[in-house]
């Protein structure tokens, strides 16, 4: 394993925990990395750990994200130095890789770290995040878990929304699996969500060669899902942590040679990421009908079932 970047954070002290229960009660555990949640103009391009702005809306995508596992597992998040999204737009991807690879991934193993020795009690887990943490749980994945068998073999499953697992990360990296059912164990669960003006875009999130599994059917192939297989639809609050119940529902059905989810339903292109406050237009970012705000939230209720299907399977697995 290649050195660590600085000297990592302390996680024995609980004010550098977003999430850390006293007394977890269900037999499994959600370990939760936030996505760019640094939007302060005055910081480096690493945020500190105890960056306010980073704090602050990384509570917001805590409440809005990592809820939907909440009546399955015991949710655990650190608070980890991130590269400052106010930044991130402005970097090319060689640059972001590396600034990711310094003190945020000295941070998240030293969290991993304290996680699996003091909280875990070797209850089975799952691994979740979104966008940037996303893109940090495919660095845990690829190097962490491969240095450390013993704790991967009870990932149930890593749910990787908002940025690309992609046919050349899966090759190079073979003990990492793609999820391909409902209800497999030890596979990564990912996608991207954008509308069909999306095609041939180019974003931040979508790379060349990515795979997805579609979340309303857990199908790979494009045998389209309709809204009626959809438990419930929300759209995000821009300024609160909290969401609306949508009276319409999302669609999905996969683009396989894109490897992204597509809404089809024009009524939900409303809520398309075009603009972020303190950001501006995000078109050139993210193309003209990225729903990258709604990749847990369109498919929110689908995504509490699936990791309780998920956790049944395991247990049934280790019981047989």
């Amino acid at each position: 394993m290649k050195a660590f970047t600085g000297t990592p954070t302390d996680y024995s002290g609980r004010e550098n925990w977003l999430a850390r229960p006293d007394n977890p009660d269900k037999p499994v555990d959600l370990l939760f990395l936030y996505p760019s949640s640094c939007r302060d103009l005055r910081a480096g391009v690493i945020c500190t750990v105890d960056n306010r702005s980073m704090r602050r809306w990384a509570r917001r995508s805590f409440s809005l994200q990592a809820s939907a596992f909440e009546p399955v597992a015991n949710l655990f998040a650190p608070f980890w130095r991130q590269v400052n999204a106010m930044k991130l737009t402005k970097m090319s991807f060689e640059e972001v890789d590396r600034a990711e690879w310094a003190e945020p991934r000295t941070d998240m193993y030293a969290a991993l770290d304290y996680y699996f020795e003091h909280l875990n009690q070797g209850r089975p887990y799952f691994l979740a995040g979104h966008s940037q943490g996303s893109r940090m749980c495919y660095m845990v994945l690829s190097e962490y878990m491969k240095e450390h068998p013993d704790r991967y073999e009870r990932m149930i499953a890593a749910y990787c929304l908002g940025d690309s697992l992609t046919k050349q990360y899966l090759a190079d990296y073979p003990h990492v699996k793609a999820a391909q059912a409902a209800d497999d164990l030890g596979t990564v669960v990912s996608w991207n969500t954008e509308g069909p003006a999306n095609k041939g875009r180019r974003t931040l999130v979508v790379s060349p060669g990515a795979v997805a599994i579609n979340p309303l059917n857990w199908r790979t192939d494009d045998v389209p899902a309709s809204a009626e297989e959809n438990l419930g639809s929300f759209f995000p609050h821009l300024l609160l942590p909290s969401q609306k119940e949508l009276r319409v529902r999302a669609d999905a059905v996969l683009d396989t040679e894109r490897g992204t989810v597509v809404v089809t339903d024009p009524r939900l292109a409303r809520y398309a990421i075009t603009a972020i406050p303190g950001f501006g237009r995000m078109e050139p970012v993210f193309g003209p009908a990225s729903y990258h705000l709604c990749d847990y939230s369109f498919f929110y209720l689908n995504i509490r079932e699936n990791a309780r299907m998920r956790a049944d399977a395991w247990f049934a697995k280790r019981n047989a």
